[in-house]
């Protein structure tokens, strides 16, 4: 078997690290995009280690990285990490080199004082990460989708930047919820509006004779390669019922020269049987897992929770 040596990453392996990475998924990344997520984030960098070939050790044979992120659990912040970005090139995916690889970074990031990370496995990984790593189960994320699309009238507008008054807005709507991610303005406007490329148009709504934010959704368009296209949405909250319709006409109207309009829903997501009234039906499963440091079993809470892909991962 190779013999692997595992290290931290720096700035300068980026490209070498996006050409392992577009050789592994289909969605491309370019090295903009990698600086973006792994080094603007509010929250602090990725955390990214990389493994070489010790025969060979000025190539890179694989990669993982930790992006920092805040969890809201039953009213607790936990300090969580949103595993992203695992690769390894194809003579090197054998179980001791992805044991190498996985043991070597979670035992770096447990002695940070992390204390979970969390993550949406391909299916390839999902029994990999579960038998061999202990991750457990942690809810589910539902594609719902719609199919039939046309342009609505609303009552939203485009938003360029989350104001400061977002802040306010996201404690109203969090103070709902047992689970979802801890969000400010400052790393909104990273998440969405900062990226290389402007990929996302951002929707929002406000109280009537006010600049007070009632709601907002987040989209991105994606197009297969056989021309199929789709309209994501990424993020999404609202005050209430109406408020919520009024987003989804907009996100509509976006998506009317789309093939679908579609949102991945956690397990127990607020908006969800509104959404079902709407259109949108229930597609595929992608797991949810999750990992504590400390080796104790993290339970998925009841009540309301809220998680999308816009929460973590850039491939969205």
């Amino acid at each position: 078997m190779p013999q692997l040596h595992i290290r931290m990453a720096t700035r300068e392996d980026a490209p070498a690290i996006v050409s392992l990475l577009n050789a592994t998924f289909r969605t491309p990344i370019d090295t903009a995009t990698w600086e973006w997520y792994v080094y603007g984030n509010p929250l602090g960098n990725s955390q990214v280690y990389v493994s070489s070939d010790q025969d060979k050790p000025d190539v890179l044979v694989g990669v993982i990285a930790f992006a920092p992120i805040h969890l809201s659990l039953c009213g607790k912040t936990m300090l969580g990490d949103y595993a992203h970005h695992l690769a390894l090139m194809p003579e090197y995916r054998d179980t001791l080199s992805y044991i190498a690889l996985l043991r070597h970074s979670l035992k770096a990031q447990a002695a940070r004082g992390i204390e979970v990370a969390i993550g949406p496995p391909n299916r390839t990984a999902y029994p990999i990460h579960k038998t061999l790593m202990k991750w457990r189960d942690f809810g589910f994320l539902d594609c719902l989708r719609k199919l039939s699309l046309s342009p609505q009238d609303h009552s939203c507008s485009r938003l360029d930047l989350f104001p400061s008054g977002f802040d306010e807005f996201y404690r109203c709507v969090a103070s709902e919820l047992n689970f979802c991610v801890e969000k400010n303005a400052e790393w909104m406007n990273w998440r969405f509006c900062q990226r290389p490329g402007s990929p996302y148009t951002v929707y929002a709504c406000s109280a009537s004779g006010s600049d007070d934010m009632t709601g907002y959704v987040i989209l991105k368009r994606w197009q297969d390669p056989d021309g199929y296209r789709k309209a994501h949405i990424l993020d999404l909250h609202a005050v209430s019922e109406d408020v919520l319709v009024q987003l989804m006409r907009a996100a509509e109207s976006y998506a009317a020269d789309c093939n679908e309009l579609n949102l991945w829903a956690v397990l127990q997501y607020p908006y969800r049987d509104t959404l079902e009234s709407l259109g949108f039906i229930p597609g595929f499963r992608q797991p949810l897992i999750a990992r504590a440091y400390n080796g104790s079993t993290i339970a998925y809470p009841g009540g309301k929770c809220s998680l999308s892909y816009g929460d973590g991962d850039t491939l969205y």
